[in-house]
Protein backbone atom coordinates (compact mmCIF):
# COMPACT_ATOMS: atom_id res chain seq x y z
CA UNK A 1 0.00 0.00 0.00
CA UNK A 2 1.65 3.38 -0.73
CA UNK A 3 1.90 6.18 1.87
CA UNK A 4 -1.26 8.60 1.47
CA UNK A 5 0.95 11.23 2.34
CA UNK A 6 4.62 10.90 0.76
CA UNK A 7 7.52 12.75 2.04
CA UNK A 8 8.23 15.72 -0.57
CA UNK A 9 11.68 14.89 -0.34
CA UNK A 10 13.92 11.96 -0.25
CA UNK A 11 17.31 11.43 1.31
CA UNK A 12 19.00 15.15 1.87
CA UNK A 13 22.55 15.54 0.23
CA UNK A 14 24.41 16.46 3.89
CA UNK A 15 25.93 14.62 6.52
CA UNK A 16 28.05 15.17 9.73
CA UNK A 17 30.85 13.33 11.37
CA UNK A 18 31.29 12.90 15.25
CA UNK A 19 33.90 11.41 17.10
CA UNK A 20 32.57 9.10 19.85
CA UNK A 21 34.05 9.14 23.79
CA UNK A 22 32.77 6.45 25.77
CA UNK A 23 32.98 7.23 28.94
CA UNK A 24 31.04 4.64 31.21
CA UNK A 25 28.86 4.72 34.62
CA UNK A 26 29.70 8.49 34.91
CA UNK A 27 27.78 11.99 35.43
CA UNK A 28 28.71 12.86 31.35
CA UNK A 29 26.61 16.26 31.59
CA UNK A 30 29.68 17.72 32.78
CA UNK A 31 31.24 17.19 29.68
CA UNK A 32 28.64 20.05 27.49
CA UNK A 33 30.59 22.38 25.49
CA UNK A 34 30.88 24.32 22.15
CA UNK A 35 33.87 26.40 20.64
CA UNK A 36 33.05 29.10 18.31
CA UNK A 37 35.42 31.08 16.47
CA UNK A 38 36.17 34.88 16.87
CA UNK A 39 36.82 36.56 13.50
CA UNK A 40 38.25 39.14 11.84
CA UNK A 41 37.91 40.59 8.30
CA UNK A 42 35.84 39.25 5.52
CA UNK A 43 35.08 37.21 2.68
CA UNK A 44 38.72 35.86 1.34
CA UNK A 45 40.24 38.18 4.13
CA UNK A 46 38.57 36.28 7.30
CA UNK A 47 40.60 34.70 9.85
CA UNK A 48 39.88 33.41 12.85
CA UNK A 49 42.13 34.76 15.20
CA UNK A 50 40.67 33.32 19.09
CA UNK A 51 38.56 30.72 20.08
CA UNK A 52 35.56 30.97 22.12
CA UNK A 53 34.72 27.92 24.44
CA UNK A 54 31.24 28.15 25.97
CA UNK A 55 29.65 25.08 28.51
CA UNK A 56 29.31 23.96 32.07
CA UNK A 57 31.76 22.23 34.31
CA UNK A 58 35.90 21.73 34.18
CA UNK A 59 35.68 20.70 30.75
CA UNK A 60 35.47 24.32 29.48
CA UNK A 61 38.26 25.11 32.07
CA UNK A 62 41.04 22.88 30.93
CA UNK A 63 40.04 23.21 26.89
CA UNK A 64 40.69 26.99 27.55
CA UNK A 65 44.07 26.04 28.95
CA UNK A 66 45.25 23.78 26.07
CA UNK A 67 47.41 26.36 23.96
CA UNK A 68 48.15 23.42 21.25
CA UNK A 69 44.49 22.82 20.79
CA UNK A 70 43.92 26.81 20.72
CA UNK A 71 46.48 26.79 17.53
CA UNK A 72 44.77 23.22 15.81
CA UNK A 73 41.46 25.08 16.11
CA UNK A 74 42.12 28.23 14.68
CA UNK A 75 42.64 26.48 11.17
CA UNK A 76 39.47 23.87 11.30
CA UNK A 77 37.01 26.73 13.06
CA UNK A 78 36.53 28.39 9.83
CA UNK A 79 35.48 25.03 7.58
CA UNK A 80 33.55 23.81 10.49
CA UNK A 81 32.03 26.97 12.06
CA UNK A 82 31.51 25.65 15.59
CA UNK A 83 33.01 22.17 17.16
CA UNK A 84 29.71 20.85 20.02
CA UNK A 85 30.46 18.24 22.68
CA UNK A 86 27.48 17.10 23.80
CA UNK A 87 27.29 14.34 26.40
CA UNK A 88 24.76 11.20 26.49
CA UNK A 89 23.93 8.28 28.63
CA UNK A 90 27.06 6.24 28.89
CA UNK A 91 29.21 8.95 25.60
CA UNK A 92 30.14 11.89 24.45
CA UNK A 93 29.83 12.98 20.69
CA UNK A 94 32.32 15.54 19.46
CA UNK A 95 31.04 16.52 15.86
CA UNK A 96 30.88 19.96 14.13
CA UNK A 97 28.61 21.59 10.99
CA UNK A 98 26.74 19.98 8.62
CA UNK A 99 28.43 19.38 5.35
CA UNK A 100 27.25 18.87 1.60
CA UNK A 101 28.11 15.14 0.66
CA UNK A 102 30.57 17.00 -2.13
CA UNK A 103 32.37 18.13 0.53
CA UNK A 104 32.82 15.37 2.74
CA UNK A 105 35.93 13.83 4.25
CA UNK A 106 37.80 13.50 6.64
CA UNK A 107 40.25 16.61 7.83
CA UNK A 108 43.10 15.12 9.54
CA UNK A 109 43.20 18.52 11.80
CA UNK A 110 39.60 17.70 12.78
CA UNK A 111 40.78 14.14 13.84
CA UNK A 112 43.47 15.49 15.83
CA UNK A 113 41.47 17.71 17.75
CA UNK A 114 38.86 15.56 18.72
CA UNK A 115 41.66 13.24 19.56
CA UNK A 116 42.59 15.84 21.80
CA UNK A 117 39.58 16.95 23.37
CA UNK A 118 38.61 12.98 23.92
CA UNK A 119 41.74 12.72 25.36
CA UNK A 120 40.73 15.56 28.02
CA UNK A 121 37.25 13.36 28.63
CA UNK A 122 38.99 10.89 29.79
CA UNK A 123 41.36 12.26 32.13
CA UNK A 124 38.26 14.07 33.70
CA UNK A 125 36.41 11.29 33.55
CA UNK A 126 38.39 9.04 36.15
Amino acid sequence: MQDPTPIPYGALDYYQIHYIVQTGAIDTEQFLARCEPITRGHFSNKKVVDVKWTGVGMLVDVLKQDQHLTELLKEVLLHEGEIRIDPLDDHVRIYGRWNHDENLKANHAMVEIADIIAGHIKALSK
